[in-house]
């Protein structure tokens, strides 16, 4: 059973993205092919942006030599034309780079935020290669503050972003996507635990709404 409600959590993951390759993307520039116009960036070194670097090349890397709580190497942009009531999925790609140092790796670093309210978390991985995330999000106005973050919750791993998008999905993937909560639900009540912790790192993401990991 546990081996079926995993395999039906990945079908959603998988299939969101491709739906919502068709309904255009909201978010400005988010395949950073040639620069970053279109984002505030802040707290990193340089500009943040990286040409010869990326899933394909040209990136962001939010990172900062001396981490701290209220310095948070962020990427922003004001997404505009939602329609409330909506439900749209965000997605992108994710990479850490290296620690600076601070807090402990297995504590979630890299964190995606809409209007201040952090929706995606994940830890330093390793292999250290691009990942996906993606999750739901229900406008409630016609615009709303999208952030991508690293070094968050006191710890120094920086990340590279890229590929972000805001889309609004097919229905069918609405419902996966359900379908997929559903069974990511009786699959953490079961387990009790998202998370796989080793002594030296922790392969863990958590979309904020579904049941929390266990400590």
């Amino acid at each position: 059973m546990k081996m079926y409600l995993v395999a039906v959590t990945v079908l959603v993951f998988v299939s969101a993205p491709n739906a919502t390759e068709a309904q255009g993307n909201l978010v400005v520039n988010g395949g950073f092919d040639f620069n970053a116009a279109g984002w505030i960036i802040t707290n990193v070194l340089g500009s943040g942006y990286e040409s010869t670097k990326g899933n394909p090349p040209g990136d962001v890397a939010l990172d900062s030599l001396s981490p701290s709580l209220s310095t948070d190497p962020t990427a922003s942009q004001t997404i505009t034309s939602l329609t409330p009531g909506t439900t749209y999925v965000v997605s992108g790609d994710y990479r850490n780079i290296t620690d600076r140092g601070g807090g402990s790796p297995t504590d979630f670093s890299f964190g995606v935020s809409i209007d201040g309210v952090l929706l995606f978390e994940a830890a330093q991985q390793t292999p250290n290669n691009w990942r996906n995330f993606n999750f739901l999000y229900t406008a409630t106005a016609s615009s709303a503050l999208l952030s991508l973050s690293a070094q968050i919750n006191g710890t120094g791993v920086s990340y590279a972003i890229d590929n972000i998008a805001m889309d609004v999905p097919e229905p069918s993937s609405l419902w996966l996507m359900g379908v997929g909560g559903i069974a990511s639900a009786m699959f953490f009540r079961n387990r009790r635990t998202a998370c796989q912790h080793t002594k030296h790192h922790c392969s863990c993401t958590q979309v904020h709404g579904e049941p929390p990991a266990a400590p």
